[in-house]
């Protein structure tokens, strides 16, 4: 199972067990900034990058056991989303 969500053109999909190293941040998770614009998106994102950053040992304890995604690809996840955001910024972001 996996998050699938859109910018414009630009379609994305991540595993869902990291989703408790985004809960961590946001009531909505990785959700948290669907039907926004790219622009509107950008300070969500930057907020949920940085609270990955700043709290990186807490979350690495979280990687899935199964092996299915890590912190490390969840962070680049989340650094696509916010430069697929810069470069869209008046698309509206849409997910599952």
């Amino acid at each position: 199972m996996s998050y699938s969500m859109n910018i414009g053109p630009i379609d994305f999909d991540y595993t869902y067990n990291v989703a408790p190293m985004w809960y961590d941040r946001y009531t909505n998770g990785i959700r948290t900034h669907y039907g926004m614009t790219g622009e509107e998106a950008i300070p969500v994102l930057w907020g949920l990058y940085n609270h990955m950053v700043e709290n990186k040992e807490r979350l690495e304890i979280m990687n899935p056991t199964n092996g299915w995604g890590d912190y490390e690809g969840a962070l680049r996840f989340v650094a696509a989303l916010l430069d697929a955001s810069i470069l869209n910024p008046k698309e509206v972001w849409k997910g599952d």
